[in-house]
């Protein structure tokens, strides 16, 4: 068979359609949503030890993974109606196989991120280690006296293929829970191709709406919210708001970018 030539991601009709489709999360998923916020409000506000804990966290990552799914559908099928073909249930409540191939999808690509992530530390480690730089004048900020410049510039250059090549990673992987939905089959590693070609409007579109996270970190920094309304509001945020938006726009992105005609695959 042919490979398909890439598509091209877009950026302003994809987010235009996310910030459309939010409301369709909410509607079609906003019990399994609630369910899982009241899941991490529990376990992050009140005071449980031994089995009621262990029996919270069971739960949390049970409610996690219904709503994970739930929006997860949304965000592949066109509208509410083609989610109820992939097996969205009322108000987003189902545990399914699809579910299942979400969780082992998910574990695979942390599982690869992490390997990847060592070896680059491992790699690190080695070279920083081994470059014999003035650890005293680095703690000083004393860049002249630390070693050669051209140890500097090497150890630069390292850093930011340490710093860069996460980030990098998890752009490749992003797509692949809309995939495994889509194709009705556990897909990771073999989702990379998908981002050919699209790279940075995936990486400015993720920057632009993931804003919600990050203006209420802000805030947290600044010292705007604290104790137990910035943990509150943190859960709020992250699950009313900014998993919605996410799954709204990889969703998005993904229909753009997965071959042109091939039919989404039912439950």
């Amino acid at each position: 068979m042919t490979e398909r030539l890439s598509q091209k991601l877009i950026l302003r009709e994809t987010l235009a359609e996310t910030l459309r489709r939010v409301p369709e999360m909410w509607r079609g998923a906003g019990g399994a949503i609630g369910i899982a916020v009241l899941a991490a409000v529990v376990l992050a506000v009140v005071p449980l030890a031994g089995p009621m804990r262990a029996v919270c966290w069971v739960w949390l990552v049970t409610a996690s993974l219904v709503a994970f799914g739930a929006v997860t559908r949304i965000g592949v099928a066109r509208d509410l109606a083609g989610g109820r073909v992939l097996g969205l249930g009322p108000f987003g409540f189902q545990l399914t196989r699809t579910e299942a191939r979400l969780a082992g999808a998910t574990l695979l690509c942390a599982l690869f991120m992490t390997i990847i992530l060592s070896l680059l530390a491992l790699v690190a480690l080695a070279l920083f280690g081994g470059a014999g730089l003035d650890a005293e004048a680095i703690r000083a900020r004393d860049w002249a006296g630390a070693g050669p410049l051209w140890k500097r510039v090497l150890l630069a250059i390292v850093g930011v293929i340490v710093l860069g090549a996460p980030v990098l990673l998890g752009l490749r992987l992003s797509l692949f829970a809309q995939a495994t939905v889509g194709r009705g089959r556990m897909t990771s590693l073999t989702v990379t191709r998908l981002t050919n070609g699209s790279m940075l409007p995936l990486f400015v579109g993720l920057l632009l709406v993931e804003m919600p996270k990050t203006l209420w970190l802000v805030l947290m920094v600044v010292g705007a919210v604290s104790g137990p309304v910035a943990v509150i509001g943190g859960i709020v945020v992250l699950a009313v708001v900014q998993a919605p938006l996410t799954a709204s726009f990889l969703g998005a992105a993904y229909r753009r970018l997965e071959r042109p005609g091939e039919d989404l695959a039912p439950l």
